[in-house]
């Protein structure tokens, strides 16, 4: 028993040696840990302090760059408000512009519309200036063969004029023949009442009035008959008859042989148109006739007869 107390004895004495050593060991590591741990903890004071140091170094610098920043940003701010009056403007003036431009551009197509048309009207020009020029060319050489013609026009004139006076002296002594030659036939076959008013017109086929001989295609005379007495009314035979202004019958004209008796002596006439009328106290008459070939240029003599008596007479004067 006591050697197992011994035992027991030298078995705690080694336990406490170890527990002893074990002990020291964690101690003098703890040591060293906290020699350690203070080093890192001083040198972490140290950067620490350096650190703040640093900081505040860095702070007073960045509240100098914010203070100049802000300073600058107040100037890029009134800068900036400048500029977008600026461009403002500009965006004004730019809007003009495009107007200005537009106008512009149709001012410019209306321009080249109006040069298109203006160089049209002066080909148009041009085109008539040519013909213009030809049309006076042409109008020259007319003038001068009208000088011509004028000349040999009045030298005609004038050979014109003398034979007019010629057929005036004519006419004359016509007249006086053919105022005879009607009394002679109031004296020798009066109808008791007169033909007046003769109106005599002459005109084409297209019913256009001339007196030139180879236009003339039918000749119509009007007349009136009034104060017819009551015993000459009722139905009559009225004759037509045309006569060169010498009494010669006119060869152009057809006509009907007619001989009429008026008491003891009879008249033979040529009628170029007959008409049987009812006469009453007052009436106007149309006669008329054609030529089949153009008439002689000069005067005519126009009588009208009843079947009882020369009625009246008049004339007429066909141009060339």
């Amino acid at each position: 028993m006591t050697e197992m107390q011994n035992q027991s004895g030298n078995t705690d004495s080694q336990s406490w040696k170890v527990a002893t050593g074990i002990l020291s060991l964690l101690f003098v590591g703890a040591l060293i840990f906290g020699l350690m741990f203070y080093n890192k903890y001083q040198s972490t004071v140290h950067k620490a302090a350096d650190l703040g140091t640093q900081l505040d170094s860095t702070r007073t610098q960045l509240e100098g760059e914010l203070a100049s920043l802000n300073s600058s940003y107040s100037a890029q701010m009134a800068l900036n408000d400048t500029l977008s009056v600026d461009l403002q403007t500009k965006i004004n003036e730019v809007e003009d512009l495009k107007i200005r431009i537009e106008k512009a551009r149709k001012e410019l197509k209306s321009s080249q519309s109006n040069v298109k048309e203006i160089q049209g009207r002066l080909a148009q020009m041009e085109e008539l200036k040519v013909s213009l020029e030809k049309d006076i060319f042409g109008l020259k050489e007319e003038n001068q063969a009208l000088a011509s013609s004028n000349q040999q026009l009045n030298t005609e004139l004038s050979a014109t004029k003398d034979e007019v006076n010629t057929l005036n002296k004519n006419v004359m002594a016509l007249t006086q023949a053919n105022e005879k030659l009607t009394g002679r036939l109031k004296t020798v076959a009066p109808a008791g009442f007169r033909a007046d008013n003769f109106t005599v017109s002459s005109a084409t086929k297209q019913n256009k009035q001339t007196s030139k001989a180879k236009k003339i295609d039918e000749i119509t005379v009007s007349f009136d008959l009034n104060n017819i007495p009551e015993e000459y009314q009722g139905s009559r035979d009225i004759y037509l008859v045309l006569t060169e202004f010498n009494g010669n019958p006119v060869a152009a004209v057809p006509g009907k042989e007619v001989t009429l008796k008026f008491g003891d002596e009879p008249v033979h006439v040529r009628a170029a148109d007959l008409e049987k009328v009812n006469l009453k106290a007052r009436q106007s008459m149309v006669m008329s006739f054609e030529p089949t070939d153009n008439l002689t240029p000069g005067t005519y003599n126009l009588m009208v007869y009843a079947d009882n008596g020369y009625l009246g007479s008049t004339g007429f004067l066909v141009s060339k």
